[in-house]
């Protein structure tokens, strides 16, 4: 199975705008994206302790008393572990998210004719 990193790739969102493709990766799998969120929350606090701060020990010690420099260090790493969860969840999810699609392509002509 192919490993996509940007939605526009995946084949099972080729179509849809970036709106819908946000809507359908981050709102529809609310049970595995709050695991996945609770997993990062765990992996973030075990790497800030264990990894990024004996780097930022051993490579730049002033850095830590400093805390503007500090903070953005942190908010990088929290965004790209972040950017990694989410590539890696929508990669995991895309059985899922071809079969949401197939359902919403089934009910659209229904409500489609329930409006006119």
């Amino acid at each position: 199975m192919a490993f996509y990193f940007r939605p526009d790739d995946v084949p099972e969102l080729q179509g849809l705008t970036r709106w819908e493709q946000r809507v359908l990766l981050r709102g529809t799998f609310v049970k595995e994206r709050l695991i996945s969120t609770v997993v990062l929350l765990l992996i973030v606090l075990a790497s800030v302790e264990f990894l990024v701060n004996p780097l930022v020990h051993q490579f730049v010690p002033g850095v830590s008393n400093s805390s503007l420099p500090y903070m953005a260090i942190l908010l990088v790493w929290l965004f790209l572990l972040i950017w990694l969860r989410d590539t890696v969840m929508m990669n995991l999810l895309r059985n899922k998210i071809g079969a949401r699609r197939a359902q919403l392509a089934a009910a659209a002509p229904v409500s489609d004719a329930a409006n006119e």
